[in-house]
């Protein structure tokens, strides 16, 4: 029994020497302090709210952390998609952040009616319908067919359709129309409003019909003043306010609108899915009015025509301004020649 208790002492002075070490490194006041705070906030329950991995964090921290963590992620695949261009560019690629499909090119820089493909119509889902159940029985001929219980719209109607409405738009602003985009869809405000600065002064952006614009505008608009060219107001007139255009891109969720705009003869262009009727409107586009993403596109194609058609006017103008300018000076020179 001796024998075996001579061991276990050894150890146990062993033990005591290399714990000395220890003991004069943490006999200092402010170290012993650290240390137990450091072991209080790890240690600390999650009801105490004082730290540690599972401690909650206040509604503000929250907001705060989780708006950190995604702009952390954007950074980060930024950073990853610019190392990929440059590996890729090394290889001999060309292809770039501006050559390349962005998920925001529809909104800021959509296609001229000019370079719009079916692959643009396609990428955005203009080719989705509804139900077959839901399908509008004027509306079968802009079918391509049905899988999966969903109608697909055929887009070699849609592309040309698309087209012809970017001429209408353009021509109405070159002569100095005016051009009302109209959009209730949740999510595709944005495309109203960028697409109508596009047209400038010939452009105007509703996100919100209010019944009576168009047929009922004396009674609507009765307080409203316009100033004319010497800077006076005036009341305006009726006629003030009926447009020369009207796009409607979601005629389901217009349907006021679309019900003022026959009535007083103002012509429409109307994005139709396969549960409207394309006779609704005066020229429509077979696509998907339920997806923001193919609004944009379909709003921003018409928005590029009607720049384009500003750009025409403006141009006119200035040459008929250049040319009466130098009909003015023809004439006073010529009536100078005359005195003398």
């Amino acid at each position: 029994m001796v024998q075996l208790l001579r061991p276990t002492a050894r150890v146990a002075r062993a033990v005591c020497q290399c714990s000395q070490p220890a003991r004069r490194f943490s006999s200092s006041p402010r170290v012993r302090d650290d240390l137990a705070a450091a072991q209080t906030f790890d240690s600390a329950p999650a009801s105490t709210g004082l730290g540690g991995k599972d401690a909650p964090l206040g509604l503000k921290q929250r907001e705060k952390k989780k708006a950190w963590d995604e702009m952390m992620m954007k950074v980060d695949a930024r950073r990853a998609r610019r190392l990929a261009d440059a590996q890729f560019a090394q290889l001999g690629s060309t292809q770039n952040r501006q050559t390349t499909w962005q998920p925001h090119q529809t909104l800021l820089r959509p296609p001229t009616p000019v370079s719009l493909t079916q692959s643009h119509l396609v990428a955005a889902g203009a080719h989705l319908g509804h139900s077959p159940s839901l399908t509008h029985r004027a509306a079968l001929p802009l079918i391509y067919g049905t899988r999966a219980s969903l109608s697909y719209i055929d887009l070699r109607q849609t592309l040309p359709a698309l087209r012809r409405a970017a001429q209408i738009v353009r021509g109405v602003v070159e002569r100095d129309g005016i051009v009302v985009f109209v959009g209730s869809l949740k999510g595709a405000e944005r495309a109203v409003w960028e697409n109508a600065k596009r047209l400038g002064e010939n452009g105007y952006g509703v996100t919100k019909w209010l019944p009576g614009t168009i047929s009922n505008a004396k009674e609507v608009f009765g307080w409203c003043e316009i100033p004319e060219v010497e800077g006076e107001w005036t009341k305006a007139s009726p006629l003030s306010f009926k447009p020369s255009l009207l796009v409607l891109l979601s005629p389901t969720l217009n349907q006021h609108a679309v019900r003022e705009a026959t009535a007083n003869e103002v012509p429409t262009i109307g994005i139709c899915d396969t549960d409207v009727d394309p006779r609704s409107v005066t020229y429509s586009i077979p696509a998907n009015d339920d997806s923001p993403r193919a609004i944009e596109l379909i709003a921003g194609v018409l928005g590029m025509a009607g720049k384009d058609g500003l750009e025409r006017k403006l141009a006119r103008h200035a040459a008929e301004d250049a040319k009466r300018a130098s009909r003015t000076f023809a004439e006073s020179a010529a009536r100078q020649g005359r005195q003398y």
